[in-house]
């Protein structure tokens, strides 16, 4: 039949099926693209996820680091026979003096900020700022939690604005009693810096918080100072009463969730300056204190990428289906469409070959971070955070935990006579030994150069000192092949253990390092205990 009329009703009557079908292919293009974004969204934002927790206790790590080296210097302070002399006669102008003066060297060779001796009463009758401008002497620091704690619980740790030297700081206190009673001397103090760590490790920003939500360190400048909502009534007075953050405090970022997920992280969005920023946030509290490590990674590029990719879908499904619409009328079309199909999976196939090859890398890079190259063992930095964990273990349990340090005897004179590669074999010999001699748990790590270190939990001083000796027999006996010959080499070894109550974990090895040069000292090739009591502490 022919069909007359406007030039539209004409077109519509002969395309009417082409258009209807057309029409299918862009919902279905249009709702494939919405599924593709909502799945690449939702794996991005697990993969955040999982990649966020190692991030935060890498960073809380390395927050740290700076200030755990000064952990023992407030007992010192405490215990130090000068010191405790001024606490005890703070109106003889001699020995408030000579307090004085110590703690300035000590200052100095330490390289702490501040350090000082509070009275009963919160005021401070000695520091090593005494002679300048700003001194702490004679200033009352009762208000101070970092007082008030240690007189409740012998020893606290505070990061605040300094009221008298305005400048910030972290600060560690020890209660200072008289000996064989519970009569208070006074708290020792000491104040040292607790900056922002650089972030290498991933994009986003990291904020520390405190109990009130106080982001008193953070990536963003702008963002420091700042609480992450409005502070409560009882937070506010606790600033305030404490002066923590006196003359630099801000206005609220005012951080609200818009979607809590179930691994406790949430998708948060931040109204500043007229927009709307969204933040995927984690948190982790930072162990034996009242904050929490914050990293707020912009969800822009996630939604970004998701977008992408359903546009990429969605585009394709659309041509797709037109190539077979049109496959009757369009073959050699359908050819060239076909050739770039298997040139898209090739390209796939590359891709997937190329992840397959980074996470194979991924996983190399991440046994390489805690592992040392030359030896094979374990490195500083993982023994570290082991060792802490089996302190705090042996600490739970009542139980001991040895810990041995080994040091190879005359490494210097083999790298000078023999070469350099002759003390890497040297150095991979006593691995060996070291890791034949151990058990499973135990973990043996190149603490340094020619120095190794080993954590033996659940052992006490006399099966140390015995696995020790193994050891130093067993290296006596290992003979070593250099050019033109061999040689034998011998070890000094270094005995500390950890009772029941011990110190960190730096405290500890520096008892066996002690011990070490005690070694050293009486000839070497020999193994030495360390005692349980610390000199430095007794004065």
């Amino acid at each position: 039949m022919k069909i007359t009329g406007h030039p539209i009703a004409l077109a519509w009557h002969q395309y009417r099926h082409r258009i209807a079908l057309a029409c299918a292919i862009l919902a279905g293009g249009a709702l494939a693209g919405w599924g593709v974004y909502a799945v690449s969204y939702e794996r991005q934002l697990v993969r955040v996820e999982r990649a966020s927790g190692p991030r935060l206790d890498r960073f809380a790590t390395v927050l740290f680091a700076p200030p755990a080296r000064y952990t023992y210097l407030p007992h010192l302070l405490a215990n130090f026979r000068t010191l405790r002399e001024a606490l005890e006669q703070p109106s003889d102008p001699e020995l408030v003096r000579k307090a004085n003066v110590y703690l300035n060297r000590l200052q100095h060779s330490t390289g702490a900020t501040a350090l000082y001796l509070l009275d009963p009463q919160g005021t401070a009758i000695a520091s090593s700022n005494w002679q300048s401008k700003g001194s702490f002497v004679g200033k009352n620091y009762a208000f101070r939690p970092y007082y008030t704690r240690a007189l409740e619980e012998g020893g606290a740790h505070f990061y605040a604005m300094g009221v008298t030297s305005r400048t910030p700081g972290f600060f560690l206190s020890q209660l200072v009693k008289v000996a064989g009673t519970d009569e208070v001397l006074g708290v020792a103090v000491v104040k040292v810096d607790l900056t922002m760590p650089s972030i290498t490790d991933g994009s986003g920003e990291i904020l520390v918080t405190d109990s009130g939500g106080v982001a008193f360190l953070s990536s963003r400048k702008d963002w420091q100072y700042r609480p992450l909502n409005e502070l409560g009534a009882r937070e506010g007075a606790s600033v305030e009463r404490t002066r923590q953050y006196e003359g630099v405090l801000r206005a609220p970022l005012n951080l609200h969730i818009e979607q809590q997920l179930e691994s406790g992280a949430a998708i948060v969005a931040l109204d500043e300056n007229g927009r709307t920023d969204r933040f995927f946030m984690a948190r982790r509290p930072v162990p034996e204190t009242d904050w929490h490590v914050n990293v707020l990674l912009p969800l822009e590029d996630i939604e970004t990428t998701a977008l992408r990719l359903a546009v990429i879908t969605a585009i394709s499904i659309v041509l797709v289906a037109t190539s077979l619409m049109y496959l009757w009328e369009f073959r050699l079309w359908l050819r060239e469409r076909e050739r770039s199909r298997t040139a898209l999976e090739n390209a796939h196939g590359a891709l997937a070959r190329q992840h397959e090859e980074l996470k194979a890398l991924s996983e190399e890079l991440r046994v390489q971070s805690f592992t040392d190259s030359l030896t094979g063992l374990f490195n500083r930095r993982y023994f570290m955070e082991s060792a802490e964990r089996m302190l705090g273990t042996a600490r739970r349990h009542g139980e001991p935990l040895a810990l041995m340090v080994v040091d190879a005897d005359h490494f210097k004179r083999i790298n000078d006579e023999h070469g350099h590669p002759a003390g890497d074999e040297v150095l991979r010999v006593l691995a060996r030994v070291l890791l034949e001699e151990t058990r499973d748990g135990d973990v043996v790590a190149r603490y340094g150069g020619e120095e190794f270190i080993v954590a033996l939990p659940r052992t006490g001083e006399t099966a140390a000192l015995a696995v020790a000796e193994r050891m130093r027999e067993r290296i006596v006996l290992q003979k070593v092949v250099v050019p033109g010959g061999t040689l034998s080499v011998t070890v000094s070894i270094g005995v500390a253990v950890a009772p029941r109550g011990a110190a960190h974990v730096e405290e500890l090895i520096r008892r066996a390092d002690a011990a070490l040069y005690e070694a050293k000292r009486a000839g070497r090739n020999r193994v030495q205990a360390a005692d349980l009591q610390d000199s430095l502490l007794t004065g």
